[in-house]
C-alpha cells in the first residue's frame, strides 16, 4: 500500500504554457506539457495512466485527458516512471486509491469533494455516526435527512454518500470498527440499534391509534355521554360502609436486586446530562432502597438481594468489561472493587435491619470476574451472622424454592432470554414439578419489563446507574432509572411490585 508524508489542500491553478503565443488562425492546439507531468509525477501518486491523465486535463483542459495519456506513455517510454517503490512509504499515513483515507493516527476522514474544489474532513466519530445513520440498521436517512441532522449541505453530503459507496442496505459498521471491535460488542450494538427502531416505529404507531381513538371518544361523548348525564341528573350515589383491612397480613418474601449499579462508571453533566460517579451510585442505591422498605405492608420473611449482575462496571485491572471494552471509569480498577464491596456491605447492613437476608450470585457480563470476588467477600464477611445466608455458587444461572414459589436469577446477556422459561424447567425439573408459582429475575437491559412465557413470570429488573459518554451518543437515554421491589406470597406467588425512580434532578 502507498503511504504520503502529508497531507494537505491543493489549490490548482491553471497551467501558464511558456511557449510562445501561437499567431491567430493557427488554432489552440497545447503543445508540450512534459514538466507538468514531471512535476506531479514527483509530489502525487496515481494508480494507473487514466487517473494521471485526467488530473492533468483538469489542470490543463486544453489538452484532452486521451491526449494526456498518450503524452504520458511518451514520457514513460523515455525511461521515466509515476509510480513508486512502496517500501518508500513504510512509516507514514496510508494512502487509498479513491477519493477518501481514513488517517487512523488522528482519527479522521479525509476526502477530495468536487463540492469544495479540495479536501474535506470529518472526524472519525461524526463519520462513524452518519454511516449509522445512513443504514437501514441505523436509521435508514436519507440524504435530506442527514443534512439537517449533521449540519451539512445536501450537495456536499451527496458526494460524500456516493465516494463512500454507501447504500441503505449496509451494514452500520466501518471498516476500522470491524477491526479494532469484538463480535460480541457489535452484535449488542446491532440488537441495540433494532430495539430503538422498533421503538421508534411502535410509538409512531401508539400516536396514530391514540387519534383514532381520541375521534371515536369525541363521537361517543356527544352522541351518548350528553344522554347520559341528562338522565342522571337526579340521582345520588348511596352511602357505603367502611372497607376493614387485616394488619395481619400473610407470609411474604421481598426480592431487591440492585442489578446493574455499574459502580465506577463515569458520566460527566455537561456531556451526557447528568453526573454519574461513585457518590451518586452510593446515593441512589441507599436512598431508594430505604424508600421501598418504608412502603412495606408488614415485615416479610426474608429478603432476597443479588450479588454481581453488574455491580462493578470493570472487570480487570485496564478498565474493561469481561470481553474487553474499554470503559469510562471514575476512579482506579482497584478503587471500584474495594469501595464496590464496602458499598455492597453497607447495602446488606441497611436491610438487615428488616429481615433476614439471602444473597444470590448474578454475575454480568460487564463483571463476570469481579462479581465473583465481591461473593466471596460478603461470604467471608458475614460467615457468623445468623441472618445472612450467603449461596456460594459461580453458576450463572441460580434456582431459589421459597414456599409454593421456584425463583430463578440469572443477568441477562446473550442468547437465553426467550428460552428461560424451557431452561428452569429443565434444569429446576424437580422444584419445577413441586411449585406452582414460576418466576424469573434478571438485568442487563436496563429498563422494567414483565412478561409470562410458558408458565413463568419473566421479570426484567430496572438500573440505578446514570449515564456514560457510550449510552449518550448512541441514544440509550430513555429508560428510567430506578429500583425495583416484589413482593412474593409464600402460596400465591407475585402478589406486588414497587417501584422507586431516579428523579431527573437526582
Amino acid at each position: 500500500m502507498l503511504r504520503a508524508k502529508s497531507i494537505e489542500i491543493i489549490r490548482v491553478k491553471p497551467y501558464i504554457n511558456k511557449t510562445p503565443k501561437r499567431e491567430k488562425g493557427m488554432g489552440e492546439r497545447f503543445q508540450g506539457g512534459e514538466d507538468l507531468i514531471e512535476k506531479y509525477a514527483k509530489d502525487r501518486v496515481f494508480v494507473n495512466e487514466k487517473q494521471f491523465a485526467e488530473f492533468l486535463h483538469k489542470i490543463e483542459p486544453r489538452r484532452g485527458w486521451d491526449a494526456w495519456r498518450k503524452a504520458i506513455q511518451r514520457w514513460v517510454k523515455k525511461g521515466n516512471s509515476f509510480k513508486r517503490d512502496a517500501s518508500q512509504y513504510s512509516d507514514e499515513p496510508e494512502l487509498i486509491a479513491s477519493k477518501f483515507y481514513h488517517d487512523e493516527s488522528n482519527d479522521r476522514y479525509i476526502c477530495i469533494l468536487d463540492a469544495v474544489d479540495g479536501m474535506y474532513v470529518v472526524e472519525g466519530e461524526k463519520h462513524r455516526a452518519m454511516r449509522r445513520a445512513y443504514s437501514k440498521d441505523g436509521g435508514n436517512m436519507t440524504v435530506d435527512d442527514m443534512a439537517r441532522n449533521f449540519d451539512m449541505p445536501v450537495m456536499l453530503l451527496n458526494e460524500y454518500v456516493r465516494i463512500h459507496g454507501w447504500r441503505h442496505a449496509m451494514d452500520p459498521f466501518t471498516d476500522h470498527e470491524i477491526k479494532m471491535r469484538t463480535v460480541d460488542d457489535m452484535v449488542e450494538e446491532m440488537i441495540a440499534m433494532r430495539r430503538l427502531d422498533v421503538m421508534h416505529k411502535a410509538e409512531a404507531k401508539r400516536w396514530r391509534d391514540i387519534e383514532k381513538q381520541a375521534d371515536a371518544y369525541r363521537y361517543l361523548n356527544e352522541s351518548i355521554g350528553n344522554e347520559f348525564k341528562e338522565l342522571m341528573v337526579k340521582h345520588k350515589p348511596k352511602a357505603v360502609k367502611p372497607y376493614k383491612i387485616d394488619a395481619s397480613g400473610r407470609d411474604y418474601a421481598v426480592v431487591i436486586s440492585p442489578t446493574d449499579l455499574h459502580y465506577g462508571k463515569a458520566g460527566w453533566k455537561l456531556e451526557v446530562g447528568e453526573a454519574y460517579g461513585f457518590d451518586e451510585a452510593r446515593e441512589r442505591l441507599l436512598e431508594k432502597t430505604s424508600q421501598l422498605v418504608s412502603r412495606l405492608p408488614g415485615k416479610p420473611e426474608k429478603i432476597y438481594v443479588t450479588a454481581g449482575s453488574d455491580w462493578f462496571h470493570v472487570d480487570n485491572d485496564v478498565g474493561q468489561t469481561t470481553k474487553g471494552t474499554p470503559q469510562d471509569m471514575a476512579g482506579s480498577p482497584a478503587q471500584i472493587l474495594m469501595q464496590g464491596c464496602q458499598l455492597a456491605q453497607e447495602h446488606i447492613d441497611s436491610l438487615r435491619a428488616v429481615a433476614p437476608i439471602e444473597i444470590v450470585f448474578m454475575g454480568g457480563n460487564h463483571d463476570r470476574h469481579t462479581s465473583l470476588m465481591l461473593m466471596m467477600y460478603i461470604d467471608a464477611y458475614y460467615k457468623d451472622a445468623e441472618d445472612v445466608n450467603v449461596i456460594v455458587s459461580p453458576h450463572i444461572r441460580q434456582y431459589i424454592t421459597y414456599g409454593n414459589n421456584l425463583l430463578g436469577f440469572t443477568h441477562g446477556d446473550g442468547k437465553v432470554l426467550k428460552k428461560l422459561h424451557s431452561l428452569m424447567a429443565h434444569e429446576a425439573r424437580r422444584d419445577w414439578g413441586s411449585t406452582q408459582n414460576h418466576m424469573w429475575f434478571h438485568g442487563h437491559l436496563h429498563h422494567q419489563q414483565m412478561v409470562e412465557r410458558g408458565g413463568c413470570m419473566i421479570i426484567q429488573l430496572p438500573s440505578l446507574a446514570g449515564e456514560d459518554r457510550y449510552h449518550a451518543r448512541h441514544g440509550y437515554t430513555m429508560a428510567r432509572a430506578g429500583l425495583c421491589a416484589h413482593m412474593i406470597d409464600k402460596e400465591l406467588g407475585l402478589v406486588g411490585t414497587m417501584f422507586a425512580p431516579v428523579m431527573p434532578d437526582e
